[in-house]
C-alpha cells in the first residue's frame, strides 16, 4: 500500500468516525426534531459549501448557487433522507438506526435492478435475503411502538440514501458537494416553520453547531479528500465501520443498551453488505 493510499484510508476512517456520531448529538441537545434538523443542516451546509469553494481552482461565488437539474433532484431526495435519519434517532436506539443503514449497498442493488434494469447477481440476491432477515430480527426485537416508528424511519432513510446512488448514475454530471450543501439548505427551509427558530438555549445552539460541523462538514469534507486516494472497495468497507461504531459510542457515553436481537440482526446486515461489496469488486476485476 502506498503512502497516498494509507493516507486515504485514514481520512475515510476519520469521516466514518464523524458520521458515527450522528445519533449522539440527538441525545445531548434538548431541542425537538425540526429544530435539531434545522441547525444541523444550516451549520453543516455552510461548512460543506466552504470546503467545496476552497477546493475549486476557479473560485466563483455565483457558481455556488448554480445547480443542474440532477443536482436539484438528488438534493431533494437527500434532504428527505436526512430528515428521516435524524427523526429516527428520536424514536428508537442508535444501534437500530445504524444497523438498518448498513443495508444501503443491498437496497441500492435492488433499486438499480428495478429502475435501471441492472440485474443482480446470485450473491446479491443471497446477501439481500440475509440482510432482510437481519432487519426482521431487529423489528422482532423492538421494545414498543416507538421502536417500530424509528425502524420505519430508518428504513425510509436507507431507501432514499440508496436512491441517491441510483440517481447519481442517472445524472452522472451532478456534483456531489453541491448536492450535499443544497440538500442541507432544502431541509432547513422545509423544517423552519415547525422549529423553534433562534429561540434555542445557548448551550443547545453550541452543540447543534458542533453537530453540523463534525457530522456533516468534517465527515463529508474529509471523505472527499480520502476517497480519491483509495479504491471503491476500500472506501466502501472502511465507510461501513461507522455502523458498529455508532452503538458502541451510545453504550459507552449514554449507557444505551444493545439487545441480543440488535446484535444478531446487525451482524447479519453488516455481513451481507460486506460479502456483497467484496464479491462485486472481485467480479468487476475479473471482467476488466
Amino acid at each position: 500500500m502506498t503512502r497516498s493510499e494509507t493516507y486515504g484510508i485514514i481520512l475515510v476512517l476519520i469521516a466514518a468516525l464523524s458520521w458515527s456520531t450522528a445519533g449522539l448529538f440527538t441525545r445531548v441537545v434538548n431541542t425537538d426534531i425540526p429544530t435539531t434538523l434545522l441547525w444541523r443542516s444550516v451549520f453543516g451546509g455552510f461548512v460543506v459549501m466552504a470546503i467545496y469553494y476552497f477546493l475549486q481552482e476557479k473560485k466563483s461565488i455565483a457558481g455556488l448557487f448554480r445547480f443542474s437539474k440532477g443536482e436539484i433532484v438528488i438534493a431533494v431526495v437527500s434532504a428527505i433522507a436526512m430528515s428521516c435519519f435524524i427523526s429516527a434517532f428520536f424514536y428508537t436506539t442508535i444501534a437500530n438506526v445504524s444497523f438498518i443503514y448498513g443495508a444501503v449497498p443491498l437496497v441500492t442493488m435492488l433499486l438499480a435492478w428495478a429502475l435501471l434494469k441492472d440485474y443482480p447477481s446470485k450473491t446479491g440476491v443471497f446477501a439481500s435475503l440475509i440482510s432482510a432477515s437481519g432487519i426482521f430480527i431487529l423489528a422482532w426485537g423492538g421494545q414498543d411502538f416507538s421502536d417500530y416508528v424509528g425502524l420505519l424511519l430508518a428504513f425510509l432513510m436507507t431507501f432514499f440514501m440508496a436512491s441517491i446512488t441510483v440517481l447519481a448514475k442517472y445524472f452522472p454530471s451532478a456534483n456531489a458537494s453541491k448536492c450535499a450543501y443544497l440538500s442541507a439548505f432544502i431541509a432547513a427551509i422545509f423544517v423552519f416553520p415547525f422549529s423553534e427558530g433562534v429561540s434555542v438555549a445557548a448551550v443547545d445552539m453550541t452543540w447543534l453547531a458542533v453537530y453540523g460541523v463534525i457530522n456533516v462538514g468534517l465527515g463529508f469534507g474529509v471523505y472527499l479528500l480520502g476517497v480519491s486516494r483509495v479504491s471503491a472497495l476500500a472506501a466502501a468497507l472502511v465507510g461501513l465501520s461507522e455502523i458498529p461504531l455508532a452503538p458502541i459510542w451510545a453504550f459507552a457515553l449514554f449507557g444505551e443498551a444493545i439487545t441480543g436481537a440488535t446484535i444478531l440482526g446487525g451482524i447479519m446486515i453488516l455481513s451481507a453488505s460486506i460479502i456483497y461489496i467484496m464479491r462485486s469488486s472481485n467480479t468487476n476485476k475479473s471482467n476488466s
